[in-house]
């Protein structure tokens, strides 16, 4: 008998449809699986627009099961305690239409409350949770509830698997009593081989000079990513030893904070700044990383991991990053680069002299380790030992 797998996600910006892809692809083609995906229709327009770049296959065992997005729009109006009543029906729902031998939550973070006081799964549930909003040691009113729904919702039974990403805390959940199994997890991320010609041609194109380190920072560009704190570490140095480095920004950028950055580096004017705002190709991201010296994860209160740190790693690049939380503890530990009070325009200032007049010591044999351990295959292998 064939599994009949439901992948079932509501959201369809940032990580989601990379998550999605790769389940895909892992399980295009199978016979004994019967693939079926339930997000916003928007999806598909996106998938068949990466697919030729980075080689995404369909299989025929694979069905789409498009949500409406006036429906979306509807559903992602209301409260988020609501919204998550609602979402986890319409997951129920949608599993007994298509007789769904397992279902794959995408995201965990927003449904616990319709686990805990919706319908009843028709099948088994595996649940991937991204960001735990709570310490185990934190003791506040908030803090305490939201470990009071979890320990419910693992509890109630609905729930067979539940992937964490965040690994520090997977030991607090296997103490709960429950018959849930907490297994740790991977944030994948696709590699490429990447031709010397394609490298040739971006640095081309932005004019990536030869001459300077390059400092990366990647991703959603806001204030969570410590570039304010970057640049006013920059003002402090000399005009010598700003003609020895490269920013390069990368990743989309709201309309109102890149008028705040471009501000910034207004009074930086020495500072030889790239940007490539806005959303880039999967290949185009690795060759940033390829072509950088030293990868900025310099995040301001900010306790989880991030999948940065494994893009660096992949690319054997070290890491200038904040000290605190998941990040810092990795780093540190793994000696894959260099950490600071990220928040501490002083502190900056001083590790950037010293990784502009030194560089980084670090570990590839650790770089490399870090980057099999989060590879796309082990992403890909755990979640499919656990639901078939």
């Amino acid at each position: 008998m064939k599994n009949r797998i439901l992948l079932f996600d509501t959201i369809t910006d940032g990580h989601h449809p990379d998550y999605l892809i790769h389940l895909i692809g892992f399980y295009s083609g199978k016979k004994d699986v019967e693939l079926y995906v339930s997000t916003g229709e928007s999806f598909k327009s996106q998938f068949d627009a990466r697919q030729k770049a980075e080689d995404n296959p369909w299989g025929d065992n694979v069905t789409f099961l498009p949500i409406p997005t006036d429906k979306l729009n509807s559903i992602h109006s209301k409260s988020i305690y609501l919204r998550s009543i609602i979402e986890w029906n319409l997951l129920v729902e949608t599993a007994k239409e298509i007789n769904a031998s397992q279902v794959l939550l995408m995201y965990f973070d927003y449904y616990q409350m319709g686990i805990l006081i919706g319908k009843k799964a028709p099948c088994p549930v595996s649940a991937i949770y991204f960001r735990p909003n709570f310490t185990e040691n934190n003791n506040g009113v908030y803090p305490q509830i939201k470990k009071w729904i979890l320990s419910n919702v693992l509890k109630s039974g609905q729930i067979q698997n539940l992937f964490c990403l965040v690994h520090a805390l997977v030991p607090y959940m296997k103490g709960q009593k429950t018959q849930t199994q907490i297994i740790p997890i991977c944030d994948p991320i696709k590699q490429f081989q990447i031709s010397k010609s394609e490298i040739a041609e971006f640095k081309n194109k932005f004019k990536v000079p030869t001459d300077k380190q390059i400092f990366l920072n990647f991703g959603y560009l806001d204030d969570r990513k410590g570039m304010e704190v970057f640049i006013d570490a920059c003002s402090t140095l000399s005009k010598e030893a700003l003609a020895k480095i490269c920013l390069l920004l990368a990743g989309p950028v709201p309309e109102y904070y890149e008028k705040i950055i471009e501000a910034k580096l207004a009074q930086v004017p020495d500072l030889e700044v790239i940007r490539c705002y806005g959303y880039l190709p999967a290949r185009e991201v690795q060759i940033c990383f390829k072509i950088s010296d030293v990868v900025l994860i310099l995040y301001q209160d900010f306790l989880n991991m991030s999948s940065v740190l494994i893009r660096a790693a992949m690319a054997n690049k070290p890491t200038f990053a904040t000290q605190t939380g998941m990040i810092g503890e990795l780093v540190s530990k793994h000696n894959v680069g260099v950490t600071v009070d990220a928040t501490s325009v002083s502190e900056v200032a001083n590790e950037l002299k010293a990784i502009i007049n030194n560089g980084i010591s670090y570990s590839e044999d650790n770089l490399k380790q870090l980057a099999e351990e989060n590879s796309l295959n082990s992403f890909l292998s755990t979640i499919d030992q656990a639901i078939r």
